[in-house]
């Protein structure tokens, strides 16, 4: 439950509750009972208001107290908006409602005031997300933090129902993005890392600062991601590590590829394969300083049989809450599409706009050519092209035994933009018309990747 759940939760329970006890108190004897009416008049009797705000944790004296006092004051007049709203908060939690730019900048700064309006109010904020149960979060707020915690409640419960385009955050790719722009609120090396890294009570300003001086249209949807954060949704990247086949869908798709590009791929059905989908069990097998293994699971999908695959590639982990994926389409040897998702590293989609790429994916391999490659840019690892020797032809079922048809070894070399070489081992599988990594090796070491096992569907 996030703080601003629980904050509405409390003030909700001990305003309805006095409200109803108020307006149940004995009629005087012998007078008739008025007749029902659909809607009763809120009580604002001194006492009861005080009762609340007492039965929240405040002394009615104190300085806190008295903000409590007042925003329940309004929260109960008979005549008050704020009142229908917070005590209609059984309806479809008005914590879910969808706020507009510009009431999503109020909260923003609102909260920013809630973590930095004195030293120790940023910790009673944080513990208080980890606390799921606890109110008691709201006596220890300083009177700054509990009138901006109060007035964030207010914008919500007085928004409006608008037409702001933002409120969804666009596509996944957008959503990436933006979660990439919030980060650069954070002075980063060139690893993508802050030394030392800013700690939580750093971070939550900074980012609301970094929103709070963008420039719209940019503003809006950064806004929104940033109360996305704060409100404990997962990330955009956290997302697509959880479902990466929802961003497949919607963005690994030649029909939404450049008219360039798409224009030179075969037609649907021009080229059949022997499965809609793949499964890979793969096992890494790292050598450097020492010897360590990681089990991956890529998966590949044939969509319509015209030799363009769409595929991703994740660690393999029991709980499946994996900390990276790869994402990819691809037409022959040529990568059409990329994107490494991982939280920390700022990576952007990669697009293919080269037209050599598809020549060299056209190309029939014969043993000893060269082949040069373009990759989709920009590439997270800074590398521009593959080149690629042909090597000699054989049985796929020396590469794995479930596989049909013939296998071509492929000996290819990247390098990336700091100079570093990569050699890389693959092979080209006719039957299923794609290219299965075997091995990749650099100055930091080699990695073996072994096929434990493949299923067709």
């Amino acid at each position: 439950m996030n703080l601003y759940k629980k904050s509405v939760l409390a003030l909700v329970c001990a305003i309805s509750v006095s409200a109803y006890a108020a307006d149940s108190a004995p009629s005087a004897p012998n007078k008739p009972s008025p007749s029902p009416v659909k809607k009763r008049s809120k009580c604002d009797c001194s006492a009861v208001q005080e009762k609340v705000v007492s039965s929240l944790g405040f002394d009615p004296a104190s300085e806190q107290g008295q903000i409590m006092l007042r925003f329940v004051k309004r929260a109960m007049s008979s005549n008050s908006k704020l009142s229908e709203r917070i005590q209609s908060f059984s309806e479809p939690s008005m914590a879910d409602e969808k706020l507009s730019a510009a009431e999503r900048l109020r909260t923003l700064a609102l909260m920013r005031t809630m973590v930095t309006a004195t030293p120790t109010d940023c910790k009673v904020y944080l513990d208080a997300l980890k606390e799921d149960g606890s109110m008691d979060f709201m006596h220890k707020m300083s009177p700054q933090a509990l009138q901006a915690m109060l007035d964030t409640i207010e914008i919500r419960a007085l928004h409006e129902a608008s037409d702001d385009e933002t409120d969804t955050g666009g596509t996944i790719e957008d959503k990436l993005e933006t979660h990439k722009y919030l980060r650069t609120a954070f002075k980063l090396d060139e690893n993508g890392v802050r030394t030392p890294p800013p700690t939580l009570c750093e971070q939550i300003p900074l980012m609301i600062d970094h929103v709070l001086t963008t420039p719209k249209p940019k503003q809006d949807r950064a806004s929104l991601a940033l109360l996305r954060v704060l409100n404990l949704h997962p990330s955009a990247p956290r997302m697509v590590l959880r479902q990466p086949e929802t961003y497949l869908d919607e963005a690994f798709d030649e029909r939404v590829l450049p008219e360039a590009i798409r224009s030179s791929l075969p037609a649907d059905g021009s080229k059949p394969l022997p499965f809609k989908r793949a499964v890979f069990d793969l096992e890494v097998v790292s050598k450097a300083e020492t010897t360590t293994t990681q089990r991956l699971t890529s998966t590949v999908i044939n969509r319509r049989n015209n030799g363009v695959l769409a595929g991703f590639t994740a660690p393999t982990v029991p709980s499946g809450d994996v900390d990276w994926t790869e994402l990819g389409l691809g037409y022959g040897m040529a990568a059409l599409r990329s994107h490494f998702v991982e939280s920390r590293i700022n990576a952007s989609q990669a697009n293919q706009l080269d037209q050599a790429a598809l020549a060299a994916a056209n190309t029939p391999l014969k043993e000893g050519m060269t082949l040069r490659i373009p990759l989709p840019q920009p590439d997270f690892r800074g590398d521009k092209e593959r080149v690629c020797t042909v090597g000699s032809e054989r049985q796929a079922s020396t590469v794995f035994a479930k596989f049909t048809g013939s296998a071509i070894d492929l000996h290819c070399k990247v390098t990336s933009s700091e100079g570093v070489v990569t050699e890389l081992h693959s092979v080209w599988l006719r039957d299923y018309q794609m290219e299965s990594v075997l091995s990749a090796e650099n100055k930091y070491g080699k990695n073996e990747v072994v096929i434990r096992d493949v299923k067709f569907e």
